[in-house]
């Protein structure tokens, strides 16, 4: 779809705010920014990025909107037969090849360095729960039940993040790194699918 003149500048702007916020955070950590320093470096008012963003860590994760509505669309339009989990693997899978590229690593120091980001990273996985559950629930599912999975499945990307931030760290990234997130995210909804009675202690030898 094409945007219009006014949509574009919008989206232009946008972009400048977030490149100058991104690089100034690389630069100097995500303390040493202030919104006042964003606006100066992207050539727009204080004002003008809080139109855009209601946060400083909300820049930050500017993707973190997008990507919660595409979950919610991967379980929305599941195919008819296709399970809750597939759906949700199927996507969590796709990320794989981007949180392990070197261009993440930045991305991650930063984070590392900032409890306030990694805050606000844990309250983005329980909004990430909370509108997946409610698809559930305009769906028919008990309140009770969505709930409970879609935090199962959150708790499965959570650690799919702290996984990938880890090893983007240790200075691991490309395809074998991409390969073996892949395989512990099909692992992390496999212990879904066959459910958490597995766990029970086994006897004394």
């Amino acid at each position: 779809m094409t945007l219009g003149l006014r949509e574009q500048k919008k989206q232009e702007t946008r972009e400048a705010i977030v490149d100058a916020a991104m690089r100034l955070f690389v630069e100097r950590g995500f303390e040493g920014v202030t919104v006042a320093d964003v606006a100066e470096a992207a050539r727009v008012s204080v004002k003008t990025v809080f139109n855009y963003f209601a946060t400083k860590e909300d820049l930050f994760f500017d993707e973190a909107d997008a990507r919660r509505d595409a979950l919610v669309a991967c379980v929305r339009e599941r195919e008819v037969g296709e399970s809750l989990l597939a759906a949700v693997r199927r996507s969590a899978v796709a990320n794989c090849s981007r949180l392990s590229s070197r261009e993440f690593a930045s991305f991650a120091r930063v984070i590392e360095e900032s409890p306030a980001l990694q805050n606000k990273e844990r309250a983005m996985f329980v909004g990430f729960s909370r509108a997946a559950a409610a698809e559930l629930i305009a769906e028919g599912v008990p309140e009770a039940q969505a709930s409970v999975a879609c935090a199962a499945i959150a708790g499965v990307y959570a650690r799919l993040f702290a996984t990938a931030r880890q090893r983007a760290l240790a200075g691991w990234s490309g395809p074998e790194a991409e390969e073996q997130l892949r395989v512990e995210v099909q692992e992390g909804f496999a212990l879904l699918e066959r459910g958490l009675g597995s766990f029970a202690p086994k006897a004394a030898g």
